[in-house]
């Protein structure tokens, strides 16, 4: 798998009124975001495009904006856009973060080619 161009895009990151928000753009179709692990419950909304969603290995649907993701704790997930300008939030509890990033149970990388 080649790494995509164009990497997706921290636009913005608020922690006020006990919520953490982390808002990201990712530019290109087909781009993945690897599985990962948080030791907490999360929502991840979907505010423009279509992604696809994956949680512990099975695929959840595709969920175009608006629309929200209930991500369990410790549930392995990973997404893949499926329109160009995605644009979505990682929403935590801003009282469980560890040095101010929500805690991150597994972290998986892909295999790129060079």
């Amino acid at each position: 798998m080649k790494r995509a161009e164009h990497q997706p895009e921290t636009v913005s990151l608020t922690i006020y009124a006990g919520i953490y928000l982390k808002l990201f753009r990712v530019p290109d179709a087909d781009t993945i975001v690897p599985t990962h692990a948080h030791t907490f419950d999360h929502i991840t909304a979907v505010l423009q495009g279509v992604v696809r969603v994956w949680r512990d290995g099975e695929l959840v649907g595709d969920f175009m904006a608006p629309a929200t993701i209930r991500i369990p704790a410790g549930c392995k997930h990973a997404l893949r856009t499926l329109t160009p300008g995605a644009v979505f939030a990682c929403i935590h509890n801003a009282d469980r973060l560890e040095d101010d990033e929500p805690a991150v149970a597994e972290e998986h990388t892909l295999e790129l080619e060079g």
